[in-house]
This record gives C-alpha cells, structure tokens and sequence, in this order.
C-alpha cells in the first residue's frame, strides 16, 4: 500500500506531499495536474521494477523522457539550456507488517537524454515513521552501500550514477535483503490504468496467460477468455456487473474465432450483438472497470483516470459502490481522478461511516504548480443548489438498495 508520496521536479508536481488511505478520489478542472500524480505513482513503480531507467521512462508514461522533468521559466528551451535536471520521487509503503521509505531521484543531461541515478535511499521504519536502524540503501560519498539483514560491516558497495535503480536489482533478494524484494514486490503490484478504447481495447488479441486487462486495456480480450475459462463464477461477476451499470446490456460473451485464432468480445445491446469493435467507448471503459474489479490474480494499487466516463448519472453510485468494494472489501488501494461532483457526492455518502479509509483532494494548479487540498462537506461541494438535491434524492429505481456489488464481488 502507499501510504505516502513525495514528488519534487515531476512534470507539474514541484513540490507535492500527499498521504494516500484506501480509496482516493482526486477532483479538479483539467490541467490541473490529477493525471500527473498518477503517473508519478506509476513513475516511482517502474523505476522500482524496470531493466534500465530508459525502460521506466518509455511508454505508457505520456511524452518523451525529457518532458517529465519540470520545465523552468522558459519551458522546453530553458531545459534544454541546462547542463542537468532532476527529479525526485519518494514513498511510504506498507507492505504487511513492514513499513517502508523509499526514495529515488533521477538526473537527465537535456542535451544527450542521458538519464542516471541521483540518489537512492531504502529504510525501515517504526510505526511512527522514523527510521528504523540503518538504512538499507543510502549514499555515501560517491557509492551507494547496500546493508544485508543482519550484517553490521561491510556493505556491499555500487557506484553512483548507474542507469537502473537497486531496488529493481532482482539478485538483491530472498533473506539478506528482504526489504530490498518487498518494496520491488509491492512496486511490481501497482496498476495504473490509461484505458484507450479508441483503439487498444479493439484490437484483435490470440489467447495469452495474462494477469490483467493492460496498461491501456490491450489485453481485455485474452483476459476475460482465461477469466471465463479458469474462473467462471469471476466472469459471471462480470457479466452481473456490467449488466447493472449498463442496462442496455443483455449478455457478455468471448470466443476463439479458430480461423483466424483471435479472440472476439460480444455484447449484445437491445437484442442485438455487437463486437468490441464496434461497441460504444464508454461500454467498453465500463466493462474494463468491472474486469479489474474481480481479478483474482492481481492485489495492490489500482488507479484509473476518470471511472464516471460514458456512464448515466443515475448509475454514478454504482460505480462508487464497485471502487468501494475494491478498495474495503477486497483490500487493494485505489486512486482515482474525476471531473465529476455528483461522483464526488456519490463516494462522500457511501463512505460517511468508513471517512478514514477515504481522501478527497481538490486539485487545482497554483504558482508553484500542482497543489491538493482536502475537500468535504465544510468547503462548499453541496452549496449549489442542484447538486444538493441530487446527492440527498433516494433511488429511483431501487437498484442501488442492498449493496449491490459488494454481493456480486464477494466469494
């Protein structure tokens, strides 16, 4: 679990602190910077767990390498000018019983791209969040020392500067630096998801041994097909799900097309099937949140942009009932942006006897960059009109009494 995150020198994140409970919901306008604290997240899980930086900065984070690094005054051609640039990403995990820091800066030579290792620091801490013993990785001089458990001298010793971060190092594990392999573990777990069923959920995909719809929704296909094949009731979750937050839907189906040994999504909308292919986007983003909501090969972070996407706002609750199931019930962290404050609303209600488990942030973008602050009841979400009747109007329809979701998900 991340519990908190520290990003300095990231895109429009100069100087951003944020602690993370459960489920988080990131509101504001566009351009606010919400997506960038959830590429920092993924940022901080790629270097954790990726070959080389070059491999971490690659796609799916948005733009080239460079442009990950805050701009100055002057913007791109400013950077450029410069001999070095840095940023710096720092996190509190919690995995099981052992809590984490974990810190990596990255340094890039604008003119050649060249990206390297800054500073490196992995340690232990007491629940109080302070240090615990020595550090496991930290800086000394020009090296950075690596302390085996149980090891008071000689750590082992690697130059400074290296193109991959020691925490990705998968010889560093087992006993000696079990720390070292649980923050690469929890890295490895976290999910952020940049859905684009524009193209990548469409795709004509053969049967693979995936654990997860992708980074974009690429793997939808071959996913639900395992899913069906290897855990039917999961499936049959789906297909519940996606009926209630699209009631235009009817059946959820995948098959093998044996002549071409791709896989085919059908729906069938108003008595008629369609192929992923053709189905609309929003139907697609939909049946892509409620196959992460049931994978039972996947555990940790999950965070997607904006979840209300192509759903009826009478249905909005629904999908506030499915992140809360995932984030409470099934014990994963999520984080999510959204535009929408009847959203908002939806997730304040639900959670008004869990609020420990829930932050709510108010992204906007300020001087010095992005900046959050905490938002509720107190600083005027339900001052219009409007959106109060909307949040205190029972159900319509009934379809939201009973906990729904949380009956389809359970096992």
């Amino acid at each position: 679990m991340l519990a908190r995150l520290h990003a300095k020198g990231f895109k429009s994140l100069n100087d951003l602190e944020i602690h993370f409970p459960r489920l988080t919901v990131l509101f504001g306008p566009n351009a606010a910077g919400k997506s960038n604290i959830l590429e920092a997240a993924q940022m901080l899980s790629r270097i954790g767990t990726s070959r080389t930086l070059a491999d971490a900065f690659a796609g799916p984070i948005r733009g080239y390498p460079l442009e990950s690094f805050a701009f100055p005054q002057g913007g791109l051609p400013a950077l450029l000018s410069k001999r070095r640039a840095r940023l710096s990403l720092e996190a509190d995990l919690s995995v099981g019983d052992e809590r984490l820091r974990y810190r990596s800066d990255v340094e890039v030579q604008p003119g050649s791209g060249t990206l390297s290792i800054g500073h490196e620091y992995l340690a232990r801490l007491t629940k109080r969040g302070k240090s615990r013993g020595s550090p496991v990785i930290e800086v000394v001089g020009d090296q950075v020392h690596i302390r085996r458990k149980g090891k008071a001298a000689h750590p082992r010793q690697e130059p400074l500067g290296q193109k991959h971060a020691l925490v990705s190092d998968t010889r560093l594990g087992d006993e000696p630096y079990l720390s070292v392999e649980l923050a690469r573990n929890e890295f490895q777990g976290w999910r952020v998801y940049y859905l684009d069923p524009r193209v990548s959920m469409r795709s004509a995909r053969p049967p693979a041994e995936v654990e997860d719809i992708g980074v974009l929704g690429e793997d939808i296909a071959p996913y639900l097909y395992r899913l069906k094949g290897e855990n039917r009731r999961r499936f049959e979750a789906v297909r519940r799900t996606l009926r209630s937050l699209v009631p235009s839907v009817q059946h959820l189906d995948v098959d093998l097309d044996e002549k071409r040994g791709t896989l085919d999504i059908q729906v069938r909308q108003d008595g008629c099937d369609f192929s992923s292919r053709i189905i609309s986007e929003g139907t697609l983003r939909v049946l892509a949140l409620c196959a992460i909501a049931v994978n039972p090969w996947a555990e940790g972070l999950v965070a997607f942009e904006e979840p209300e996407n192509g759903v009826h706002p009478r249905r909005l609750e629904l999908i506030a009932q499915l992140l809360m199931s995932l984030a409470i019930d099934q014990g994963r962290q999520v984080i999510v942006t959204t535009h929408s404050a009847r959203f908002c609303g939806a997730v304040l209600r639900l959670t008004r006897d869990r609020r420990a488990d829930l932050a709510m942030l108010s992204v906007r973008r300020g001087p010095e960059g992005t900046e959050t602050e905490p938002f509720g009841f107190a600083n005027g979400l339900f001052q219009d009109p409007q959106l109060a009747a909307a949040l205190s109007a029972p159900s319509e329809d009934g379809i939201f009494e009973g906990l729904l979701l949380r009956g389809l998900l359970d096992e």
